[in-house]
């Protein structure tokens, strides 16, 4: 009787001691480069079939600004191919800082959002089929929220 209450001690020791165990350090996503973010207009790309060797669509490809937004706003809006309305992550190109192509970067969180409403300079909102990342800039240690599109993960 003794013998069984000192193993379920050493069960409940070894299963803590595992729960607390500091996990390895560093970034939870990774690292990465910034790049031009580039964004398909065409919403079925263009894949060429194997008779003609073409679709007849023409791929339309817009940079989008690569920028670093403080914070962004969840807000359930209706996209035109849908009837419901899907969530969508609300950002203003002037609250954005400008970015450097080629700044190295350390990802720590993704949006959970796979709409963009970018709220442009020009006044007219966007919708983009795209989601948001969080970044610390390495250099100056700035965080924020840019596009998931502008970073180019490093290999490991």
């Amino acid at each position: 009787m003794k013998s069984f209450l000192i193993l379920n001690v050493l069960i409940v020791l070894i299963v803590f001691s595992f729960s607390c165990a500091q996990g390895p350090s560093g970034p939870k996503f990774g690292t990465g480069t910034l790049k031009q973010p580039v964004y398909n207009l065409n919403t079925i790309p263009s894949n060429p079939n194997s008779d003609t060797g073409t679709t007849g669509r023409v791929d339309r490809f817009v940079d989008l600004p690569l920028l670093l937004w403080p914070s962004f706003e969840y807000r359930r809006i209706v996209r035109v191919v849908q009837k419901d309305k899907v969530e969508h992550c609300l950002i203003t190109e002037s609250e954005g800082t400008q970015l450097q192509i080629g700044t190295k970067v350390e990802i720590i969180d993704e949006a959970r959002c796979f709409y963009v409403r970018l709220n442009s300079k020009d006044g007219f909102p966007r919708s983009y089929t795209a989601t948001l990342a969080q970044i610390r800039v390495i250099e100056t240690g700035e965080e924020g929220w840019t596009w998931s599109k502008a970073i180019e993960f490093d290999k490991e």
